[in-house]
């Protein structure tokens, strides 16, 4: 014990596992907590703060987990499922968040959004990249200097740490949205703006494939939280059914999800391609349909100028011809236009599995004290996780991997709580409207 180093960077060294079954130790664990820490609940609703809590502290744990398999050799038992774990957890905060702004924005409008929204994660973000580059300054020969290293936690955040695509990416939906109460758009056309944008991230080949896999996870969210009622209701007559009927559909969700992930590896050229090109016709036949229903049946009268018409038919024949030669370049590649849609399908339909999942524990009228815990400091253990797992892990490697695991999980659990303690004391000291 005495000869080991002080850290180990696992981008550099993977940890070496004494037992490739360890993550399902961890999975009896996390149930075990989420059935011991059942709690009571009066009068909670479908995805109500309390559901959306335990939410984020399922899709935390996912992402953990997926980290932490990730860079460990040899891989875990279950790594096939943990590979893909990781992206189910981004789509659970992308959708969650999507929802519940949308409803606020709706409520309180955009008054104080950067103070009151921004603030609580930008905050965050630069005192969790603080703390990385402090540790890379003292702890290694390589750190640069404190000049160098200063611009980089605002200007290069994805150098520091690799998961700040995600803070990015999230900031940018918010943007997004603020625009669409700014403009005061209609809700019809903040959602046909925020879909649209969805198509041109998975359309652009240079964007990240993680961006592309989760490009309609806050729009979906988004539309959920403009039509809440209707979701709450929907959830609520699910729930009202016999158990096994509601397990049923949770089975059929999950193997759903399962079948479209495996699927999407399996097409070539020419099956994505025509997949595509009988979407377009197909969609294209369901709204002349539409309009004829309309026109005819509703008596509606349907005023389209000839300049909405010849602007709309540029905007897709451009578009359409962009994505042909995107597909003559990138089908074969492994983050192509086709995945991309696929992707998002299959992590929409996980995540609102989930949700049905989560929403069950009213039928019981509890819910789980840990994963509402995991929940409150989500933000924070997703900020600070990676830094005492990757970069510099003091813990995990001096110990079989079970029992490394437990420590290092509360560690970062007690890290996070302090953690969003001094951020909250921060953002009342500059922000006291908050």
């Amino acid at each position: 014990m005495d000869n080991l180093p002080l850290f180990i960077n696992h981008y550099q060294t993977k940890l070496q596992i004494n037992n490739v079954f360890f993550d399902i130790y961890f999975v009896l664990i996390f149930i075990l907590l989420v059935f011991l820490t059942l709690k009571k609940s009066l009068n909670d609703q479908p995805l109500s703060f309390l559901q959306s809590n335990q939410m984020r502290g399922l899709g935390i744990t996912l992402i953990i987990l997926n980290h932490i398999c990730y860079y460990t050799e040899p891989l875990p038992f279950l790594y096939v499922i943990w590979s893909e774990a990781g992206m189910i957890g981004v789509a659970i905060f992308l959708i969650i968040s999507g929802y519940g702004l949308s409803i606020s924005l709706e409520r309180k409008g955009i008054q104080s959004f950067f103070t009151n929204r921004i603030s609580k994660i930008l905050i965050p973000l630069i005192l969790a990249l603080s703390l990385l580059q402090f540790l890379y300054l003292t702890l290694t020969s390589d750190g640069g200097s404190i000049l160098l290293s200063l611009p980089k936690i605002l200007f290069s955040m994805y150098s520091l740490d690799r998961k700040t695509w995600f803070i990015i990416f999230i900031l940018f939906w918010y943007c997004l949205l603020y625009l669409t109460y700014k403009f005061q758009l209609s809700n019809k056309q903040r959602l046909l703006f925020l879909f649209l944008v969805s198509f041109v991230i998975i359309s652009l080949p240079q964007a990240d494939s993680l961006a592309k896999a989760n490009a309609f996870s806050f729009p979906f969210g988004c539309l959920m939280g403009i039509n809440s009622s209707w979701v709450k209701d929907k959830i609520n007559q699910i729930l009202k059914r016999h158990i096994i009927i509601v397990i049923s559909y949770l089975i059929a969700g999950i193997l759903g999800s399962v079948f479209i992930i495996w699927h999407v590896g399996q097409f070539q050229y020419n099956s994505a391609y025509s997949i595509i090109l009988w979407a377009l016709l197909i969609c294209n036949v369901i709204s002349t349909i539409y309009f004829g229903y309309l026109y005819f049946s509703k008596k509606v009268v349907i005023r389209l100028s000839s300049e909405v018409i010849c602007g709309t038919l540029v905007i897709a024949l451009i578009y359409l011809n962009y994505t042909s030669q995107v597909f003559d370049q990138n089908i074969l590649g492994e983050f192509n236009i086709y995945w991309g849609i696929i992707r998002n399908l299959a992590n929409i339909l996980f995540v609102s599995t989930l949700t049905l999942l989560v929403s069950l524990t009213l039928k019981f009228k509890v819910y789980s004290l840990f994963l509402n815990f995991l929940g409150n400091i989500s933000l924070e253990l997703f900020l600070i996780h990676n830094t005492f797992l990757i970069h510099f892990d003091f813990v995990l490697f001096r110990f079989p991997i079970v029992i490394g695991f437990i420590i290092y999980f509360l560690e970062i659990c007690f890290l996070s709580v302090v953690f969003k303690q001094l951020c909250s004391i921060m953002i009342k000291r500059f922000w006291p409207s908050n």
